[in-house]
């Protein structure tokens, strides 16, 4: 899901604050773009309105229902699980549910990019992908190993050809390198590379340090 408008972080909105979770948990506007996962396992595209460690708002044209389970991926935020507790105009609203040191993490990761002044709309796809005509090795966790077509490829993933949809945010090994699963296709997944996403978060932490100083 694509926009023109440049992802802009603002401060955190506080306006509806009046609980201790909302005094406690401060919500920030943050616009990034991701894609989440139903209990049917496909998943669909969507695009990060707010955010806090127990909670988020999304826009998607999905009709999802109250309950239900979701696992979310979001543009240097990575993986995150939750319910949905609340239908909107233009999306929905869920709970996150993480154990604590996800939630630390996540505050941390929310506070960096809420600091930014402007995070480019490039960034929302900084490698280039190109077209092959190649196959490499699928590894899962439970020992499945799968030579699989693959479709593009570039510095941060690959899409590939594959008869089965691990879930969204599942670790595999991939070309030799370790990856993680971050997309569902018509035919196949899309894995992006560990390493890469290592080197995003450490330059989101420079340049959060370069921004306190």
């Amino acid at each position: 899901m694509s926009s023109s408008a440049p992802i802009r972080p603002h401060r955190p909105d506080l306006s509806g604050a009046g609980t201790a979770d909302q005094r406690r948990y401060p919500r920030f506007s943050l616009s990034l773009p991701g894609r989440f996962m139903r209990a049917d396992k496909l998943d669909y595209p969507c695009r990060l309105k707010d955010i806090s460690v127990i909670g988020a708002a999304m826009t998607s044209s999905a009709a999802l229902v109250v309950g239900e389970h979701l696992i979310v991926y979001l543009l240097h935020l990575g993986g995150l699980e939750g319910t949905v507790v609340r239908r909107t105009e233009d999306g929905f609203a869920m709970s996150i549910t993480a154990t604590q040191r996800k939630r630390e993490k996540l505050a941390a990761q929310i506070k960096l990019l809420s600091s930014q002044l402007e995070i480019s709309e490039a960034e929302e796809r900084v490698f280039p992908r190109r077209p092959v005509n190649e196959i490499a090795t699928l590894a899962l966790l439970d020992g499945t190993v799968l030579d699989c077509p693959m479709l593009d490829v570039s510095r941060s993933g690959a899409s590939i050809v594959t008869p089965i949809r691990p879930p969204l945010g599942t670790e595999v090994v991939f070309a030799n390198q370790r990856a993680v699963v971050v997309r569902h296709h018509v035919e196949g997944v899309a894995v992006e590379f560990v390493n890469q996403r290592l080197e995003e978060e450490a330059a989101l932490e420079r340049s959060g340090e370069t921004g306190s100083s």
